[in-house]
């Protein structure tokens, strides 16, 4: 089998973000889920890729080493909703002591601080020293956490979205 350049680019997509699903290729790089799906199939059984399905999510998952977790998923899609605005991304970024999933650096200037928080167990106390440390540095930052139920209690200085309402927010 011949690799095309889009091959190449999804192949390295993947490898970037740890793996994704037919849904996140096609919104990348297929006018239909079908081909989309099609494609990946066909990398995968020609070894290139390796596929599975995700136990929390129940769709076919596309990966190089290990299946991704639930929040490296979560990410990818924030990360598609946001390519044409992205200068930098980081996963698993150390702010004072703390690691945020994901930090954001928009064209515009603007840190996007995004937490998975699928239970709502982000403490106060870490959403609190991340805030300071970052108004400390005069930073132009957005905090959200994305989490799967609705939020009981909240802090004022964080965006609160809900895993169905993602695309909403990041477009």
């Amino acid at each position: 089998m011949k690799l095309t350049d889009r091959d190449i680019n999804i192949i390295n997509f993947i490898e970037k973000n740890q793996g994704v699903t037919i849904e996140q290729i096609h919104k990348l790089y297929f006018p239909s889920y079908d081909v989309a799906a099609d494609r990946l199939k066909i990398l995968s059984d020609s070894k290139f890729l390796k596929v599975q399905l995700h136990p929390i999510l129940g769709k076919k998952v596309y990966y190089f080493k290990k299946m991704p977790s639930f929040h490296t998923l979560i990410i990818t899609d924030v990360t598609i909703l946001l390519q044409n605005k992205l200068e930098f991304m980081e996963r698993e970024y150390k702010i004072k002591n703390n690691k945020v999933d994901c930090i954001f650096i928009l064209k515009e200037g603007k840190l996007l601080i995004v937490e998975v928080d699928i239970f709502n167990k982000t403490s106060d106390k870490k959403i609190n020293e991340i805030t300071a440390a970052l108004i400390e540095k005069n930073a132009n930052f957005e905090f959200c956490i994305i989490s799967k139920h609705e939020v009981i209690k909240k802090n004022k200085k964080i965006k609160y979205i809900k895993i169905n309402e993602i695309e909403k927010f990041f477009k």
